[in-house]
C-alpha cells in the first residue's frame, strides 16, 4: 500500500493528522515518532514539488500546497 501523500489545497496539519491516522492501520509502523517522521518527509517532499506553498497567516508553522495541474 503506498504511502500518503498531501492533497491540492491541504495544509499541513490536516495532512499530518490523516496522515498519522492511516499509518497507524499499517504494520510496519509500530510506534508515533517513527509515524510522524514518515509524515513529515512525505509533506517536505510534496512541497518541494508544489507549485505554490503558501503559510497559514494565523499560523505560522502551517502551509497550504497548491499543485497545478
Amino acid at each position: 500500500m503506498p504511502l500518503p501523500t498531501p492533497s491540492d489545497k491541504e495544509n499541513y496539519s490536516d495532512f499530518m493528522d490523516r496522515c498519522m491516522l492511516d499509518l497507524s492501520k499499517k504494520k510496519e509502523f509500530k510506534n508515533n515518532k517513527q509515524r510522524a517522521a514518515v509524515c513529515y518527509k512525505q509533506f517536505e517532499t510534496a512541497e518541494n514539488k508544489a507549485s505554490v506553498v503558501l503559510n497559514n497567516p494565523w499560523d505560522e508553522t502551517d502551509k497550504y500546497l497548491y499543485f497545478l495541474k
